[in-house]
């Protein structure tokens, strides 16, 4: 007569922790300041399969501007609202997230920039550092109507050779 009981208790319990998210994201630092910065659904996030050649451009885009001083660890990309012209506005907001919700610090007075990406970085963490940027392609992606893609991405110091 216990069995029973016991029995539907355990499987209570597993209905129940199934249900749970129990685990996080590989990374949620950038899925949280693409959520704060660019919310679905007027903006939504690429799954890998999608814009490849342009997700690997901007990642090498960024390790190169930065001179090979970091490498790109994690990566979170978004493809804008068709027509998108406020980009300040979302840099805006990534910077309000990474000084405000991660104590962050600019390393910049202001965008990096060339004629094709815009970049903000932002260091964090009391231990061992940790680095962020918020990447911006300046004009729209062909074949996606007028939609740009924006990067969320979290960086290491490269290996010193």
């Amino acid at each position: 007569m216990t069995f029973r009981p016991l029995a539907a208790a355990l499987v209570l319990m597993c209905c129940a922790l199934m249900s749970c998210k129990t685990i996080e994201p590989a990374n949620s630092t950038l899925k949280d300041m693409q959520e704060w910065a660019t919310p679905e659904p007027l903006d939504r996030l690429s799954p890998a399969h999608e814009q490849r050649d342009a997700k690997a451009a901007m990642v090498r885009w960024v390790e190169q501007y930065l001179k090979h001083e970091y490498r790109v660890v994690g990566q979170r990309f978004v493809l804008t609202q068709p027509g998108f012209t406020a980009g300040a506005s979302i840099g805006s907001k990534a910077h309000q997230y990474a000084t405000q919700n991660l104590g962050g610090e600019m390393q910049t007075d202001g965008w990096f920039d060339d004629d094709d990406y815009r970049l903000f970085l932002w260091t964090f963490g009391d231990g061992p550092k940790r680095y962020v940027a918020f990447v911006l392609t300046r004009d729209f992606l062909p074949g996606t109507r007028e939609r740009r893609l924006v990067g969320y991405l979290e960086l290491v110091p490269a290996a010193k050779n």
